[in-house]
């Protein structure tokens, strides 16, 4: 019996060792901006590096997400890199990343006017986008602080 209350107490206090570092994130977004359906976030780890998955809170109410709304997306844009928007892609320091917006802005009933811009990103600004075509990102709402990231995340399935 002693036994068996000692491995059951090591097995609840791994349990809840894992459960305050990872949370199991699964989008509920109707169109998913990602390849991949279900997400492990480090609650406790931020590496801010290009081309890694990052878990963040929404920084701004936007007409079709809330502020505070989680998400998870790649960051491609950290401080001092220039960032081109056009309908094609989003160019980061000349690099292109290819996600044509056209579905997407029929659907939000916007204009390649409104989207399209060219800009330095300033200390403490990073730009993140998804991969589909129907991805809601930085091309539209903006950029996020380091204060806005959750922590990584990583693609499970």
């Amino acid at each position: 019996m002693r036994h068996a209350l000692i491995s059951f107490s090591l097995i609840a206090a791994a349990i809840l060792l894992i459960a305050s570092k990872f949370t199991l994130a699964v989008p509920s977004q109707d169109y998913s901006c990602l390849y991949a359906s279900y997400f492990l976030v480090d609650k406790q780890a931020v590496n801010i590096q290009r081309e890694r998955l990052v878990a963040f809170k929404l920084p701004r109410n936007t007409p079709y997400f809330a502020k505070g709304t989680r998400w998870i997306k790649k960051l491609v844009g950290m401080p001092g890199d220039h960032i081109v928007v056009n309908i094609d892609a989003v160019l980061v320091n000349g690099k292109a990343y290819k996600n044509n917006m056209n579905l997407l802005l029929m659907k939000i009933d916007a204009t390649e006017a409104e989207v399209t811009k060219e800009f330095y990103l300033a200390d403490d600004q990073y730009f993140l986008i998804g991969e589909t075509p129907l991805s809601y990102d930085s091309r539209f709402w903006g950029t996020i602080q380091r204060s806005d990231m959750i922590g990584d995340a990583y693609a499970m399935l």
